[in-house]
């Protein structure tokens, strides 16, 4: 084989390692939404008694 053959296989190659090291972006997202949903609920926790003083 040339290296003009081998050329693209590398490239490929390297798309594929690149396309598998990507992080999974709905995961991610949805870590983000869970943890914003726990910290408005932890600060409903904090805040409820003082309202209902009121």
């Amino acid at each position: 084989m040339s290296d003009a053959e081998r050329g693209p296989e590398r490239v490929d190659e390297d798309e594929e390692d690149k396309a598998a090291q990507s992080p999974n972006l709905t995961l991610l997202y949805s870590l983000i939404a869970l943890a914003l949903a726990a910290a408005i609920g932890l600060a409903l926790l904090i805040v409820m008694p003082f309202h209902h003083r009121r």
